[in-house]
């Protein structure tokens, strides 16, 4: 009876040993150089997978030969935005209305924003600082979230049920993404992939990267995108540029 009530008091005191998950970190810089240019790639996301090109060859190839995808500009362009709501996106590189606020004198020069300012009016019964809070609810779902809805849609289709290990987007201040808690498999550190999936544009041209880059325990891991003049990217990133396309008569081409 002794030994079991000593066994049963070590059981209780004795702490649990677990194995700590090994974890790196890794920062994608949005800030890139692109030839002579500087360009600051906000609000961008950002996919990681395991292994590096040649483990995701056949990801990679995937994207590389999808087909080109509506632009920012074009999309609105054909959902018939005014050039005043075009303007406001591109001001501060936008994809929709929810990226930063709408001032009353943005309500005053986007008929898009006027038009649901005044439906909030009607409904929060003349309250102007509820009709503004609250205008995005009353604008048309298409230029409200059609466009974020339409590069998740192809990002859905071109991963085709590959899962990404995690994803990060750049803001708008650091344009930095940060990756953090990576688990590692091995104590050496491991190689991993990122691509943006869906190919962003860039001063009327669009960009799709695939870069690998070893991730440890040690130091964070930090990754940049830049192109030399010639539009080659850094060892270990394959890049594909193209023309965006243009939008005229409500159509893309």
């Amino acid at each position: 009876m002794r030994f079991l009530v000593t066994i049963v008091l070590f059981l209780i005191v004795a702490p649990a040993t677990t194995t700590a998950q090994t974890v790196g970190s890794l920062e994608i810089a949005g800030r890139v150089k692109i030839g002579a240019a500087n360009e600051r790639l906000k609000r961008k996301r950002f996919y990681l997978f395991r292994g590096g090109l040649t483990a995701n060859r056949a990801l990679v190839d995937k994207l590389k030969s999808a087909p080109p995808v509506p632009t920012r500009d074009c999309f609105y362009c054909t959902m018939k935005a005014s050039p005043e709501y075009v303007a406001w996106l591109k001001a501060e590189d936008c994809e929709s209305p929810y990226c930063r606020a709408i001032s009353a004198d943005d309500v005053a020069k986007v008929p898009e924003f006027k038009s649901a300012y005044t439906a909030g009016l009607q409904k929060f019964r003349n309250k102007p600082d509820l009709a503004r809070e609250w205008l995005t609810t009353n604008m048309p779902s298409a230029l409200r979230d059609g466009y974020y809805l339409r590069r998740k849609s192809l990002t859905d289709t071109l991963l085709a049920g590959v899962k990404p290990l995690q994803t990060a987007m750049t803001d708008s201040v650091t344009v930095v993404a940060p990756f953090i808690d990576i688990p590692l498999d091995s104590a050496a550190g491991e190689t991993f992939m990122v691509t943006n999936v869906v190919p962003f544009e860039v001063s009327g041209k669009t960009y799709l990267w695939a870069c690998e880059i070893a991730v440890n325990d040690k130091k964070k891991a930090k990754l940049s995108l830049n192109l030399n003049a010639a539009g080659r990217p850094a060892a270990k990133c394959e890049v594909v540029i193209r023309d965006a396309p243009a939008c005229t008569a409500g159509s893309c081409g």
